[in-house]
Protein backbone atom coordinates (compact mmCIF):
# COMPACT_ATOMS: atom_id res chain seq x y z
CA UNK A 1 0.00 0.00 0.00
CA UNK A 2 3.21 2.26 0.35
CA UNK A 3 3.04 2.41 -3.69
CA UNK A 4 0.13 1.46 -4.65
CA UNK A 5 -3.81 2.52 -4.68
CA UNK A 6 -5.51 -0.97 -4.14
CA UNK A 7 -4.20 -4.00 -3.72
CA UNK A 8 -6.27 -7.12 -4.05
CA UNK A 9 -5.46 -11.19 -3.71
CA UNK A 10 -6.01 -12.94 -6.57
CA UNK A 11 -6.19 -16.22 -7.53
CA UNK A 12 -6.65 -19.08 -10.38
CA UNK A 13 -9.67 -20.67 -11.12
CA UNK A 14 -10.18 -24.58 -11.01
CA UNK A 15 -13.54 -24.37 -12.70
CA UNK A 16 -14.22 -24.15 -16.41
CA UNK A 17 -16.23 -20.96 -16.87
CA UNK A 18 -19.32 -20.48 -19.21
CA UNK A 19 -20.20 -17.15 -20.51
CA UNK A 20 -23.66 -16.55 -21.45
CA UNK A 21 -24.86 -13.93 -23.78
CA UNK A 22 -28.32 -13.50 -24.58
CA UNK A 23 -28.72 -16.93 -26.25
CA UNK A 24 -25.17 -17.79 -27.05
CA UNK A 25 -22.94 -19.32 -24.55
CA UNK A 26 -18.89 -18.89 -24.84
CA UNK A 27 -16.33 -20.78 -23.17
CA UNK A 28 -13.69 -18.54 -21.50
CA UNK A 29 -10.09 -19.51 -20.82
CA UNK A 30 -9.32 -20.04 -17.93
CA UNK A 31 -5.34 -18.55 -18.34
CA UNK A 32 -7.52 -15.12 -17.99
CA UNK A 33 -9.90 -15.69 -15.16
CA UNK A 34 -8.76 -14.12 -11.87
CA UNK A 35 -10.99 -14.72 -8.86
CA UNK A 36 -10.47 -11.87 -6.60
CA UNK A 37 -10.32 -12.67 -2.45
CA UNK A 38 -10.73 -10.37 0.60
CA UNK A 39 -9.52 -9.08 2.28
CA UNK A 40 -8.84 -5.95 -0.35
CA UNK A 41 -6.89 -2.94 0.84
CA UNK A 42 -7.34 0.45 -0.68
CA UNK A 43 -6.29 4.03 0.16
CA UNK A 44 -9.30 5.65 2.18
CA UNK A 45 -9.34 8.68 -0.12
CA UNK A 46 -9.96 7.17 -3.42
CA UNK A 47 -12.07 4.59 -2.13
CA UNK A 48 -14.19 7.19 -0.32
CA UNK A 49 -14.77 9.51 -3.65
CA UNK A 50 -15.50 6.64 -6.23
CA UNK A 51 -17.77 4.86 -3.48
CA UNK A 52 -19.86 8.24 -2.34
CA UNK A 53 -21.34 8.63 -6.01
CA UNK A 54 -21.47 4.87 -6.54
CA UNK A 55 -25.57 4.14 -7.14
CA UNK A 56 -25.68 0.52 -8.17
CA UNK A 57 -24.68 -2.56 -6.17
CA UNK A 58 -21.57 -3.86 -6.61
CA UNK A 59 -19.70 -7.16 -5.29
CA UNK A 60 -16.35 -6.07 -4.33
CA UNK A 61 -14.67 -2.94 -3.84
CA UNK A 62 -12.15 -4.24 -6.66
CA UNK A 63 -14.91 -3.67 -9.58
CA UNK A 64 -15.23 0.22 -8.44
CA UNK A 65 -11.80 0.49 -9.17
CA UNK A 66 -11.85 -1.02 -12.22
CA UNK A 67 -14.81 0.85 -13.63
CA UNK A 68 -13.19 3.97 -12.81
CA UNK A 69 -9.86 2.72 -14.63
CA UNK A 70 -8.33 3.12 -11.32
CA UNK A 71 -4.90 1.00 -11.39
CA UNK A 72 -5.08 -2.44 -9.16
CA UNK A 73 -2.16 -3.90 -7.96
CA UNK A 74 -2.68 -7.82 -7.92
CA UNK A 75 -0.60 -10.03 -5.68
CA UNK A 76 -1.20 -14.21 -4.81
CA UNK A 77 -3.91 -14.99 -3.03
CA UNK A 78 -4.62 -18.10 -1.14
CA UNK A 79 -6.23 -21.56 -1.83
CA UNK A 80 -7.10 -21.79 1.70
CA UNK A 81 -8.22 -18.39 2.18
CA UNK A 82 -12.23 -19.49 1.93
CA UNK A 83 -14.44 -16.59 1.35
CA UNK A 84 -17.50 -16.62 3.43
CA UNK A 85 -20.76 -15.54 1.92
CA UNK A 86 -23.26 -17.66 3.04
CA UNK A 87 -24.02 -20.06 5.71
CA UNK A 88 -22.71 -23.45 3.91
CA UNK A 89 -19.24 -21.50 3.99
CA UNK A 90 -19.04 -21.51 7.94
CA UNK A 91 -20.09 -24.85 8.13
CA UNK A 92 -16.87 -26.60 9.54
CA UNK A 93 -16.04 -29.76 10.76
CA UNK A 94 -17.07 -30.76 14.80
CA UNK A 95 -14.55 -30.97 17.26
CA UNK A 96 -14.61 -32.39 20.13
CA UNK A 97 -13.02 -32.78 23.46
CA UNK A 98 -12.77 -35.68 26.38
CA UNK A 99 -10.29 -35.72 29.63
CA UNK A 100 -9.18 -38.92 30.96
CA UNK A 101 -7.93 -40.18 34.57
CA UNK A 102 -6.94 -43.35 35.96
CA UNK A 103 -4.87 -44.35 39.02
CA UNK A 104 -3.23 -47.15 40.21
CA UNK A 105 -1.29 -48.70 43.36
CA UNK A 106 1.89 -50.12 43.07
CA UNK A 107 2.96 -53.43 44.08
CA UNK A 108 6.07 -55.19 43.74
CA UNK A 109 6.50 -58.52 41.75
CA UNK A 110 4.76 -56.83 38.98
CA UNK A 111 6.14 -55.70 35.61
CA UNK A 112 5.58 -51.69 35.07
CA UNK A 113 3.76 -50.55 31.54
CA UNK A 114 3.25 -47.10 31.14
CA UNK A 115 2.02 -46.13 27.28
CA UNK A 116 2.24 -49.89 25.99
CA UNK A 117 6.16 -49.50 27.24
CA UNK A 118 7.98 -52.03 29.30
CA UNK A 119 9.76 -49.65 32.73
CA UNK A 120 12.13 -50.99 34.39
CA UNK A 121 11.42 -50.38 37.99
CA UNK A 122 10.85 -51.86 41.57
CA UNK A 123 7.57 -52.44 40.98
CA UNK A 124 3.96 -52.53 38.58
CA UNK A 125 0.80 -50.89 38.65
CA UNK A 126 -2.18 -53.26 40.58
CA UNK A 127 -5.41 -53.78 38.38
CA UNK A 128 -7.86 -56.37 36.46
CA UNK A 129 -5.54 -55.41 33.76
CA UNK A 130 -1.83 -54.93 33.33
CA UNK A 131 -2.71 -51.27 35.14
CA UNK A 132 -1.03 -49.10 32.65
CA UNK A 133 -2.45 -45.29 33.50
CA UNK A 134 -1.85 -43.67 30.64
CA UNK A 135 -3.56 -45.78 28.02
CA UNK A 136 -6.41 -46.29 30.83
CA UNK A 137 -6.56 -42.74 30.61
CA UNK A 138 -6.53 -42.06 26.94
CA UNK A 139 -9.57 -44.47 26.46
CA UNK A 140 -11.75 -42.61 28.95
CA UNK A 141 -10.14 -39.24 27.19
CA UNK A 142 -11.58 -40.89 23.82
CA UNK A 143 -15.09 -42.13 24.86
CA UNK A 144 -15.42 -38.80 26.66
CA UNK A 145 -15.08 -37.10 23.61
CA UNK A 146 -17.46 -39.73 21.52
CA UNK A 147 -19.51 -39.67 24.48
CA UNK A 148 -19.39 -43.32 25.15
CA UNK A 149 -19.65 -43.88 28.56
CA UNK A 150 -16.18 -45.33 29.90
CA UNK A 151 -13.73 -47.88 30.16
CA UNK A 152 -15.21 -49.91 32.50
CA UNK A 153 -18.77 -50.22 30.44
CA UNK A 154 -16.32 -52.16 27.67
CA UNK A 155 -13.95 -53.89 30.02
CA UNK A 156 -15.05 -55.05 33.30
CA UNK A 157 -13.64 -56.75 35.97
CA UNK A 158 -14.43 -59.95 34.85
CA UNK A 159 -12.65 -63.20 34.59
CA UNK A 160 -12.63 -62.48 30.86
CA UNK A 161 -10.44 -59.56 30.83
CA UNK A 162 -8.17 -60.66 33.97
CA UNK A 163 -4.34 -59.61 33.03
CA UNK A 164 -5.24 -57.98 29.52
CA UNK A 165 -2.73 -56.00 28.16
CA UNK A 166 -3.80 -52.23 27.69
CA UNK A 167 -2.54 -52.34 24.40
CA UNK A 168 -5.68 -54.65 23.45
CA UNK A 169 -8.34 -52.70 25.33
CA UNK A 170 -7.06 -49.41 23.00
CA UNK A 171 -7.60 -51.39 19.89
CA UNK A 172 -10.91 -51.72 19.02
CA UNK A 173 -11.77 -48.12 20.59
CA UNK A 174 -9.92 -46.61 17.76
CA UNK A 175 -11.11 -48.79 15.40
CA UNK A 176 -14.36 -47.99 16.58
CA UNK A 177 -13.37 -44.28 15.97
CA UNK A 178 -11.82 -44.31 12.96
CA UNK A 179 -14.99 -46.15 11.47
CA UNK A 180 -17.29 -43.18 12.95
CA UNK A 181 -15.26 -40.82 11.00
CA UNK A 182 -13.34 -39.05 14.08
CA UNK A 183 -9.90 -37.79 13.90
CA UNK A 184 -7.50 -37.18 16.87
CA UNK A 185 -6.22 -33.88 16.23
CA UNK A 186 -3.61 -33.54 19.84
CA UNK A 187 -3.17 -35.77 22.65
CA UNK A 188 -2.07 -33.85 26.23
CA UNK A 189 -0.95 -36.38 28.77
CA UNK A 190 0.03 -36.10 32.49
CA UNK A 191 1.94 -38.55 34.40
CA UNK A 192 1.63 -38.32 37.68
CA UNK A 193 4.50 -40.23 39.55
CA UNK A 194 7.61 -39.35 42.08
CA UNK A 195 9.97 -42.03 40.30
CA UNK A 196 10.46 -43.36 37.64
CA UNK A 197 11.36 -40.09 35.79
CA UNK A 198 9.57 -39.27 32.95
CA UNK A 199 12.09 -37.55 30.85
CA UNK A 200 14.11 -40.53 30.66
CA UNK A 201 11.44 -42.23 28.74
CA UNK A 202 9.38 -40.05 27.11
CA UNK A 203 10.01 -40.79 23.68
CA UNK A 204 9.53 -43.99 24.28
CA UNK A 205 6.55 -43.82 25.32
CA UNK A 206 5.37 -41.53 22.74
CA UNK A 207 6.35 -43.57 19.96
CA UNK A 208 4.76 -46.26 21.20
CA UNK A 209 1.19 -44.20 21.98
CA UNK A 210 1.24 -42.65 18.31
CA UNK A 211 1.97 -46.50 16.49
CA UNK A 212 -1.18 -47.55 19.06
CA UNK A 213 -3.14 -44.94 18.21
CA UNK A 214 -2.11 -44.16 14.20
CA UNK A 215 -1.32 -40.16 14.60
CA UNK A 216 1.79 -38.43 14.44
CA UNK A 217 4.43 -38.69 17.24
CA UNK A 218 3.87 -34.78 17.24
CA UNK A 219 0.44 -34.66 18.27
CA UNK A 220 1.49 -36.14 21.27
CA UNK A 221 2.41 -34.60 24.08
CA UNK A 222 3.86 -36.37 27.56
CA UNK A 223 4.70 -34.02 30.69
CA UNK A 224 5.83 -35.31 34.37
CA UNK A 225 4.27 -34.06 37.45
CA UNK A 226 5.65 -34.99 40.61
CA UNK A 227 3.46 -33.98 44.05
CA UNK A 228 6.23 -32.87 46.20
CA UNK A 229 6.56 -36.60 47.66
CA UNK A 230 2.93 -36.07 49.26
CA UNK A 231 0.61 -38.66 49.26
CA UNK A 232 0.54 -42.50 48.13
CA UNK A 233 2.48 -41.07 44.64
CA UNK A 234 4.73 -39.48 46.90
CA UNK A 235 5.59 -42.39 48.82
CA UNK A 236 5.94 -44.01 45.38
CA UNK A 237 3.11 -46.21 45.91
CA UNK A 238 0.87 -45.59 43.56
CA UNK A 239 1.00 -43.73 40.02
CA UNK A 240 -1.71 -41.56 38.28
CA UNK A 241 -2.22 -39.82 34.85
CA UNK A 242 -4.81 -37.55 33.65
CA UNK A 243 -5.49 -36.75 29.87
CA UNK A 244 -7.08 -34.41 27.22
CA UNK A 245 -8.01 -35.12 23.84
CA UNK A 246 -9.18 -33.20 20.60
CA UNK A 247 -11.02 -35.08 18.23
CA UNK A 248 -12.84 -33.88 15.02
CA UNK A 249 -15.67 -35.57 13.31
CA UNK A 250 -15.74 -35.48 9.38
CA UNK A 251 -19.53 -36.16 7.81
Amino acid sequence: MKNNKAVVPIISSKDTIKYKTQNQIFNLNRNNLLLTQTPQAFRFKELYKITKNQKNKVTDEATLFINNDFKIKFIPGEKANNKITYIDDIKTPKTFYGIGFDIHKLVENKKLYLGGVKIPFHSGLEGHSDGDVILHAIIDSILGAIRKKDIGTYFPNTKQFKNIRSPKMLKPIMINLNKSNFFINNLDINLICQKPRVSKYRDKIIKSVSKLTGINENQINLKGKTVEKLGLIGKEKAIACETIISITKYD
